[in-house]
């Protein structure tokens, strides 16, 4: 049923989003979610469904509950990050890998910043480089897992293909990390959630210390720790799998195992928040965006830049670190404009944000629990666009 968070008169719009999600429920494609719309700017719209797991007496999802946010962490904390530094005259768009990363291969030597954020780098989408690196010590990891991407072959030339990529981002973060002398998670807080001034967005690492990153301290004290702990057994966070290779739930930290094995923190995926906080970081963007305010690092001029569509000859519907609507079989639906920005998460995060009306659609599910199959992505696939046609209906 839809939580006292609800906040809607429009009756019929509100029953058919019940009525889609406890059909989700029922068919296990998520234990719960949460769902919060905004409208010009303000939330109008916010409802939980169902628990953090599938037993009846799992905490109920709340506005406090924490998910892992997955490959939004590509565009809310590697993009943004770069944009920031943009600003700083730290880098450029055109700049190209040899200028940030030493021993580049000849074959990626021409691939640039608007490449990799644009997913036309000519990388592949992903490789299972942690089952070598799994056999290493966490020290030795990091290093090896940079030597692994930047020898993977490339799969086209870079500039000619869009081709959706882990690795592209993995090696904006380590761009990120050389440019700060920041591990970076604390990178994006002091680039990004500081200036936007969002909490409860954040990394939390899987060991006591930083493997492999540049930063020195520990990620998390002993009282962090035991509090992340505290709140993953309280169900204020929700589990995203019982994983065969770790052979534990997984709560707390992250899933992705590119990610894990190096110590939490990537390019890609390692984010982890509240669906408040995603939606409050957007919506600051859209003030920025829309003329009504001004933050440090974030000129309205390059937020356009980064959210218009980049290399149109290849076909793809990427802007920079963003994704727009394709013209058919959207995630969005069918009602959002074509100027709109969005991403996906493979846990079952996602946000749609349409900048020609207005309109902000973030949905955070663990529908990877307990078992990250093809048959919930597939059902994951469908929902998505009803999901967000009936959104836009409030």
């Amino acid at each position: 049923m839809i939580s006292p968070l609800a906040r809607s008169r429009r009756n019929s719009e509100v029953h058919g989003l019940d009525r889609l999600f406890e059909k989700a429920l029922k068919s296990g494609l998520f234990p719960g979610a949460i769902l919060t719309v905004a409208i010009g700017g303000g939330v109008v719209f916010e409802a939980a469904w169902g628990g953090v797991t599938h037993v009846p007496w799992s905490t109920r999802v709340s506005p406090g509950t924490v998910y892992d946010l997955a490959s939004l962490t590509k565009p809310l904390a590697v993009a943004l990050s770069v944009m920031a530094l943009i600003e700083r005259g730290k880098l450029h768009l055109d700049d190209t890998l040899e200028s940030f990363l030493s021993e580049v291969p000849l074959d990626k030597i021409q691939i640039s910043i608007r490449h990799l954020l644009g997913h036309t780098s000519g990388l592949p989408a992903y490789r299972p480089f942690y089952k070598e690196l799994i056999h290493l010590a966490p020290d030795f990891r990091l290093l090896e897992m940079k030597k692994l991407v930047l020898a993977e072959p490339l799969v086209s030339p870079p500039g000619t293909q869009a081709i959706y990529s882990d690795l592209g981002f993995m090696l904006l973060g380590w761009i990120i990390e050389n440019l700060t002398g920041k591990c970076l998670a604390d990178a994006a807080q002091e680039l990004v959630f500081e200036p936007l001034n969002v909490k409860g967005l954040y990394f939390p690492l899987t060991s006591t210390l930083a493997i492999g990153q540049i930063s020195t301290g520990p990620p998390l004290t002993k009282v962090e720790r035991e509090d992340l702990r505290g709140r993953c057994c309280n169900g204020l966070v929700a589990p995203t799998e019982v994983c065969p290779f770790r052979k534990r739930v997984v709560c707390g930290e992250v899933h992705d195992l590119n990610a894990w094995v190096v110590g939490g923190v990537s390019g890609h995926a390692g984010l982890f928040g509240t669906a408040g906080s995603v939606a409050k970081l957007l919506l600051r963007l859209l003030d920025i965006y829309k003329g009504r305010g001004n933050v440090p690092n974030f000129p309205k001029g390059l937020l356009q830049e980064f959210w218009r569509i980049q290399g149109s000859d290849t076909g793809s519907t990427w802007a920079l670190g963003f994704d727009t609507p394709s013209p058919a079989g959207s995630s969005a639906g069918s009602s959002f404009s074509s100027r709109s920005i969005g991403h996906l998460g493979f846990t079952g995060a996602s946000f749609w944000m349409d900048l020609e009306h207005e309109m902000l659609v973030v949905l955070l599910a663990n529908r990877t629990f307990p078992k990250a199959d093809r048959e919930s992505q597939a059902e994951m696939r469908q929902f998505r666009p009803l999901l967000h046609d009936l959104a836009r209906e409030i």
